[in-house]
């Protein structure tokens, strides 16, 4: 019994842990697009699956950590929180943001077939100036 109790407590442990990392992530995204720089738990409830009362203990746990800050009415990044959520989300969404095979790289060519001009798709880049 207590060895289930364990296992039930480490598991709240990590699903509280990726709780805080998204949260982290979330405000950064938010605030990088221009939604807003204060960060409330209504503003990401959205994006989480989770109960409000929870999220809002997440938040305080943040601010325990050192990761946000009380405003008047919300939170924002600490500054070693803003890097923090920065390299995360970095690293979350680098994989995304990478053109797929066979993508034009250089944004110059559109539809669904590879780009064909470019060294990128196995041939030698087209896009030169005729000398005239």
């Amino acid at each position: 019994m207590a060895q289930a109790q364990q296992q039930t407590g480490g598991a709240d442990a990590l699903k509280r842990l990726k709780e805080r990392e998204e949260i982290l992530q979330i405000g950064y995204w938010y605030q990088g697009e221009g939604l807003g720089t204060t960060l409330t738990p209504q503003a990401v409830l959205p994006f989480l699956q989770a109960d409000p009362c929870r999220l809002a203990a997440t938040f305080e746990a943040l601010v325990d950590s050192g990761d946000l800050r009380r405003l008047e009415r919300g939170y924002d990044f600490t500054p070693d929180g803003k890097r923090k959520a920065a390299r995360m989300f970095t690293e979350t969404f680098t994989d995304f943001q990478q053109p797929g095979h066979g993508e034009c790289v250089d944004g110059c060519c559109d539809g669904d077939e590879p780009c064909e001009t470019h060294a990128h798709a196995g041939h030698v880049h087209a896009h030169h100036h005729a000398h005239g």
